[in-house]
C-alpha cells in the first residue's frame, strides 16, 4: 500500500492506495476514516486502483484552522485526483463522503466516470435533525468525545446485530473516534448540519450512478436514497435489508459485489 500526504488549500490530506487499474476513490463518512473501507478496498484492489481518502480533519489528514463545508471537501477531491495524475475515477462516497461526492459531481463532472452513493442524502437536514446535531455539538464542546458519548454514537451508527457479531471492529472504530481532536469533531458536525440541499440540481447530472442504502438506517432514511435515484438520470437503486448506517462495514460483501458489477458496466 502506498500512502500520500497531499497539500490542499489549508491542510494536508492523507490518501492510501493499493492495486492497479481504473481508479476507484473511496470517501468515508463523518467521524470515519479510510479504515471503514478496508474490506472493500481489499476486495477491489485485485482489479482496480483503489484510493482510500481520509477527509480533512479525519484519520491521518490535518485539521484545518477554520470551519469548512461540503464544497471544500469536493475541492479536496479534485486536488487529490490532480496530485495522483488521475483524469477521471469512479467515486464512492458514504454518508458525508457521499455528500462530497455529489458536490464534486456537480462541480467537476468530467472527473467522474461513475458515482456510487452509500447511505447519504442530497437534502438539507430537517429542523429537528439540525436541533439534535446542535445539541451534540454543544455536548462535545463542553466535554469532548468521552466514552459514554462514543458508545451512543456507535449505537446509532451500527445495527444491534452487527454489534453482537462484530464487537472488535466497533471497539476499534470507537477508539479512532475518541482520538479525533475536538475541533475536528465539531467542524465535521457543523458541515453536515449546515449543508444546503442539492436535490433540485440532481437532474443536471449525466454520470452513471448507483445509490445504495439499508432499509433500517436510522441516519440516512430510505426515502432519501429513493429521491436521489429518482432525480439522477439512469441511476440504479439498491436497498439492502436490515443493517445500520455503517454500510461499508456491515455490508462489505454486498458492496464489493455491487461495485464489481458497476465497474464492469461503466469501465470498458
Amino acid at each position: 500500500m502506498a500512502t500520500h500526504s497531499i497539500p490542499a488549500a489549508d491542510v494536508h490530506l492523507k490518501v492510501h492506495e493499493q492495486g492497479t487499474g481504473f481508479p476507484l476513490v473511496l470517501l468515508p463518512g463523518m467521524w470515519c476514516d479510510h479504515h471503514d473501507f478496508d474490506t472493500v478496498a481489499h476486495g477491489m484492489a485485485g482489479n482496480y486502483r483503489t484510493v482510500g481518502v481520509d477527509l480533512r480533519g479525519h484519520g491521518g489528514s490535518g485539521v484545518p484552522p477554520q470551519s469548512w463545508t461540503v464544497t471544500d471537501l469536493a475541492r479536496d477531491m479534485v486536488r487529490i485526483l490532480d496530485f495522483l495524475n488521475i483524469e477521471a475515477a469512479v467515486v464512492v462516497g458514504h454518508s458525508l463522503g457521499g455528500m462530497a461526492a455529489l458536490q464534486m459531481a456537480l462541480m467537476a463532472p468530467s472527473r467522474l466516470r461513475g458515482l456510487v452513493l452509500l447511505s447519504t442524502s442530497a437534502e438539507a437536514e430537517k429542523p429537528e435533525r439540525r436541533a439534535q446535531l446542535s445539541l451534540m455539538s454543544m455536548t462535545i464542546n463542553m466535554g469532548g468525545m468521552n466514552r459514554w458519548l462514543a458508545r451512543r454514537v456507535a449505537s446509532a451508527f451500527f445495527s444491534p446485530s452487527f454489534a453482537r457479531r462484530s464487537p472488535a471492529p466497533i471497539r476499534a472504530w470507537r477508539r479512532r473516534l475518541r482520538a479525533m481532536p475536538k475541533r475536528a469533531l465539531l467542524q465535521a458536525l457543523e458541515a453536515v448540519r449546515d449543508r444546503p440541499s442539492v436535490v433540485d440540481r440532481l437532474g443536471a447530472l449525466q454520470i452513471p450512478a448507483l445509490v445504495m442504502g439499508t432499509r433500517e438506517d436510522p441516519v440516512a432514511e430510505p426515502a432519501q436514497a429513493e429521491t436521489m435515484a429518482r432525480r439522477i438520470d439512469h441511476a440504479r437503486l439498491l436497498m439492502l435489508p436490515g443493517g445500520g448506517h455503517a454500510l461499508p462495514m456491515e455490508h462489505s460483501g454486498e458492496l464489493v459485489q455491487a461495485l464489481h458489477q458497476f465497474m464492469n458496466d461503466q469501465v470498458r
